[in-house]
């Protein structure tokens, strides 16, 4: 009967107790402690051996207000890159998102749904530029409303004064 594991990092952890364990105790064809055999065997070292890892990949598009889903829950993604189709290279606990060939940023994976992970930098700078836009469209498009000046009559300030002297009592 196999093992149970939530995730590589999990399996790798058991591998590494059972392989401790195997390789501490007589072998029953060799009748040899495995680990003592291999110290007489003086195999030379590969040197340092990078760590595997093991991911997937998903394709997301991000939205209109710059955050991808995955597994039900809202990660933020700089606010430039709203519209694109992005990579995710997802492992056990995190993902790295990927626009083209640039990291753009990781998220830890979060339990359960309808969770929503907001990076404040994400969005830094965007007020600014809806309101730059906002002003150039303003200047470039014709004005809704358009006041037009009313004639008005222009009278000497004297005329003011004959009804004001013609009232006083």
């Amino acid at each position: 009967m196999g093992g149970k594991f939530t995730s590589f990092t999990d399996l790798n952890s058991q591998l590494q107790k059972w392989l401790s364990r195997v390789n501490s105790i007589p072998n029953g064809t060799t009748h040899e402690i495995p680990i003592e055999r291999l110290k007489q065997e003086n195999l030379q070292q590969l040197g340092n051996v990078p760590p595997y890892h093991n991911h997937r990949e998903k394709s997301r598009k991000v939205a209109r207000d710059s955050f991808i889903s995955y597994l039900g829950n809202l990660y933020s993604v700089p606010y430039r890159y709203a519209g694109m189709t992005a990579r995710l290279q997802i492992s056990d606990s995190t993902f790295k998102i990927i626009v083209g060939s640039e990291e753009i940023c990781t998220h830890e994976i979060q339990p359960g749904h309808g969770k929503v992970m907001r990076v404040k930098e994400h969005f830094k700078g965007l007020l600014s530029e809806v309101l730059k836009q906002n002003c150039s469209l303003r200047d470039s498009s014709p004005s809704v409303l358009k006041f037009v000046e009313t004639d008005v009559e222009h009278r000497p300030l004297s005329v003011y004064d004959l009804f004001s002297e013609g009232n006083s009592r």
